[in-house]
């Protein structure tokens, strides 16, 4: 064939892959029923204060309180709303579209290149990515596409770093590309300095001695210098060297193992991926299969440390499928090995390169069966699919290999369409959440903002953010007193709550969230607040309580606010009026 012909349909299965991953993104947008995430809101109320003027405060005219871990998307979203006049949650649902979108398109284009510009492989990376976790995450209002992207980012930049002509001017942009996305990435979320360290210690791993030192000169002034910049900035203008929800989650552990199925069932999820990861390995040249491996390592290894802090706002599972792409990326990069026309090399000696490749590659192949029987029948036709096209390759089979060709291609397109829509099956079973009591209650609660009143609520998104009022987190995650020498009868008295709510459920998580229940219900008890409303969240044992200070004078109007929701919400109890 051509060469011209040749570039001409590789561009067009190129548009191909990028159109129907992001078609397939924005139909999933259509399926997900859902707000955003309450605890989104925590970040939102820093945006809007920020935007207004205020600098990055919980409260207006108090002291900075890092309860916010996304600083960059904080900034993104207070200048977007100021640029554009949209409002934070405008802001955050165009942004994280717009960041969707092009995470769709990076992961199509880099999954069409690394596969050796195949179609199916592409397609199976792209739309498994493009209708599973990444579409829930946008509505979510997080930062986790933004981080998403970044660690994918990252990941491409190895490969180049990895593979790529020394004289290439790709592996030249990654070497900027790889500390430019590090500090973006720290910047995103405090744990992906993390991730951007393991990367560095990879990258150092893959390079030669010149490559090396040019990565540590671009690491200096493009990650080192600016972080440092950030960091003292930072701490000089919290006034702790930590953030302060950090010191919320850590809670005294240093693991916290009740997580570890969690995590365990992200990597469950992806048994098919390893599988074919792990038979890429096999086939590839022992020092390539090594190289792959450990620039797939800082994926494997940082789910895990999600285990050093409580797992508290995990909405969507956000924590941990972040890392997902990179891995459909590897399964791409292993199918487009498999289905090259090349014999696998020879295995003519042994050596360390080999058994690592070897055994890992087993290992990867050998978790597939701890999987359910229908992520079983992906595997099954994958094998299928690859037993048809080594059989096809090199033969003329006249009518009847056309009709074979056909026949296999109907399987690639059903390991495709299979892949894609188990993720986007995974993503509908998070979290459906839905705006409820706590939004309706923040925005009755918000004629009466401009008059001074504290609200204490145990959920620190909706009810202070569309309220406007003076909050107090009593968990700590924004509040530095409490975080540090926790609640007490003495700070509640000091702040004055007008307005008290908290969540009460059944065996919270973690533990010490009952602790902080009866704490709040014995002050409102031993204060004579009154009981305003205990409204059901998902049952009888899962309800919002909310107490009403008696001497505020306008008690009657934040008791009307409370309650006058009969025709939405499920009240156990409601105060007389």
């Amino acid at each position: 064939m051509p060469e011209t012909v040749h570039r001409k349909h590789a561009t067009l299965a190129l548009i191909i892959v990028i159109l129907l991953g992001m078609l397939t993104l924005l139909y999933a947008q259509t399926k997900h029923p859902l707000a955003p995430s309450e605890d989104a809101y925590i970040t939102y109320r820093y945006a809007r204060n920020l935007a207004e003027g205020h600098g990055i405060v919980w409260n207006i005219d108090e002291d900075p309180v890092e309860g916010g871990t996304e600083f960059l998307w904080t900034l993104l979203l207070a200048g977007t709303s100021r640029l554009t006049g949209m409002n934070i949650e405008q802001s955050a649902r165009t942004l994280n579209l717009a960041v969707g979108l092009l995470a769709t398109l990076t992961l199509a284009v880099a999954s069409f290149a690394f596969s050796g510009r195949r179609l199916p492989p592409a397609l199976f990376a792209t739309l498994a990515f493009a209708a599973g976790p990444l579409s829930y995450h946008i509505r979510a209002g997080f930062a986790t596409p933004l981080f998403t992207l970044l660690l994918l980012i990252i990941t491409i930049a190895l490969y180049r770093l990895a593979f790529s002509p020394v004289a290439a001017s790709r592996r030249h942009g990654a070497f900027h590309i790889l500390p430019l996305a590090g500090l973006l990435l720290g910047l995103t979320r405090p744990e992906g300095t993390l991730f951007a360290g393991m990367a560095f210690a990879v990258a150092l791993l893959l390079l030669d001695g010149p490559g090396r030192r040019r990565l540590l000169l671009t690491t200096l002034l493009l990650l080192a210098i600016p972080g440092a910049i950030y960091f003292i900035w930072r701490w000089r203008y919290f006034g702790y060297f930590l953030p302060n929800t950090f010191y919320v989650k850590n809670a005294g552990e240093l693991l916290h193992m009740r997580y570890f199925p969690e995590i365990y069932e992200l990597f469950r999820f992806m048994a098919p991926l390893f599988m074919l990861i792990g038979m890429g390995l096999l086939l590839d040249a022992p020092h390539n299969a090594v190289k792959k491996l450990v620039i797939l390592s800082p994926a494997i290894l940082f789910p895990w440390s999600y285990l050093l802090i409580d797992q508290l706002q995990n909405l969507g599972k956000r924590f941990q499928y972040p890392v997902y792409p990179i891995f459909l990326l590897a399964a791409a990069i292993a199918l487009g090995r498999l289905a090259l026309r090349t014999p696998p090399p020879k295995l003519r000696r042994k050596n360390l390169a080999l058994y690592v490749a070897g055994l890992v590659g087993m290992g990867f192949i050998l978790f597939a069966p701890f999987v359910n029987l229908e992520r079983m029948t992906l595997i099954a036709l994958l094998i299928v699919i690859l037993a048809g096209v080594k059989f096809l390759e090199g033969r003329q089979l006249g009518v009847r290999g056309t009709q074979l060709a056909l026949a296999f291609l109907a399987v690639v397109s059903a390991l495709v369409i299979f892949n894609a829509q188990v993720s986007y099956r995974l993503a509908n079973s998070f979290y459906p959440t839905v705006f409820d009591d706590r939004e309706a209650i923040g925005k009755a609660l918000e004629p009466l903002a401009g008059k001074g009143y504290t609200v204490v609520a145990s959920e620190a998104g909706w009810i202070p953010y569309f309220s406007r009022w003076r909050a107090i987190d009593p968990f700590g995650l924004n509040d530095e007193y409490i975080a540090h020498h926790g609640l007490s009868f003495e700070y509640l008295d000091k702040q004055r709550p007008d307005v008290i709510m908290y969540h009460q459920v059944k065996n919270p998580q973690p533990p010490r969230w009952a602790d902080m229940v009866q704490m709040l219900r014995a002050y409102a008890q031993a204060r004579g607040f009154i009981l305003a409303a205990i409204i059901e969240r998902k049952g009888p044992e899962d309800v919002h309580v909310y107490w009403v200070r008696p001497d505020n004078p306008d008690a009657e109007a934040l008791l009307r606010a409370i309650t006058q929701h009969d025709d939405r919400f499920v009240y156990r109890y409601k105060a007389e009026r």
